[in-house]
C-alpha cells in the first residue's frame, strides 16, 4: 500500500489575506465581533489577524466601533477592485 502524502496548506500573501478578510465582511454584510471576524474568514493567529484588521482599518476600508467591524464603502471598492485584478496576479 502507498502512503499518501499530506497535503501542506498554501501560505498566503498578506494581500490574499486581506483580500479574504474583506471578501468575508462583503459577502456577510453588517457588524461582526473581532473573535467572529477572525475564526470565519482568516486562519491566522489571533495576534496574526489583529495585525492585518489594523492595517485594514489604517486605511480605512473597514471600520470598528463598539458593536463591532464592517467594511465601509472604501473597503467596497477595494475589494470589487482586487477581485478583479488578483486572478490575473496570482
Amino acid at each position: 500500500m502507498i502512503p499518501l502524502e499530506k497535503s501542506k496548506p498554501v501560505k498566503k500573501s498578506s494581500v490574499e489575506i486581506r483580500f479574504d478578510i474583506l471578501e468575508f465582511l462583503y459577502y456577510h454584510a453588517g457588524t461582526h465581533s473581532r473573535t467572529s471576524l477572525w475564526r470565519h474568514a482568516t486562519r491566522l493567529s489571533y495576534d496574526d489577524f489583529q495585525r492585518y484588521l489594523a492595517s485594514l482599518a489604517d486605511k480605512e476600508f473597514v471600520e470598528e466601533f463598539e458593536g463591532g467591524i464592517s467594511l465601509t464603502l472604501a473597503g467596497k471598492e477595494v475589494y470589487l477592485k482586487l477581485r478583479e485584478a488578483l486572478p490575473s496576479i496570482l
